[in-house]
């Protein structure tokens, strides 16, 4: 396995991943230009997992900061194929952001994760990601 920065010949792959298992379902072509985006944005940063050449596993960071406390990575998506779960992907993952998050004068990692995910909860919780607070997200979409 290798972890290597994405490339924009990543993101069918991503796509996937974001369909199944996170259950987020979005055209392939806005997903690309989604990337195009973020490997160009200074702030953002995402990281794939390969094996034999397939990319099974990714997480995306990007940058957090408010006026009420230090500056933050935020986790915005972590993800393995679910067929090669427990195989220590997502940790190498969590380990390799958090390293690029420490290079980059972060003072720290956050993320959310669905009320659902209780089995990633238990993952984050055992990588020594502590539970802080219950929210409520709100969205708003323009038309």
């Amino acid at each position: 396995m290798i972890i290597r920065a994405v490339k924009i010949e990543d993101a069918k792959a991503i796509n996937q991943l974001n369909t199944y298992p996170l259950n987020h379902e979005y055209p392939l072509e806005d997903a690309k230009r989604q990337l195009i985006y973020l490997v160009s944005s200074p702030t953002n940063q995402l990281f794939v997992s390969v094996i034999d050449e397939k990319v099974v596993g990714y997480i995306q960071l990007s940058e957090y900061v408010c006026t009420y406390g230090p500056k933050l990575m935020n986790i915005m998506a972590l993800v393995v194929n679910e067929d090669i779960h427990g195989q220590g992907i997502g940790k190498s993952l969590l380990n390799h952001a958090e390293l690029w998050a420490k290079e980059n004068n972060a003072e720290g990692i956050r993320l959310n994760s669905g009320v659902e995910r209780t089995k990633a909860h238990k993952f984050y919780e055992h990588q020594g990601y502590k539970r802080v607070k219950n929210q409520v997200n709100f969205r708003k979409l323009f038309d």
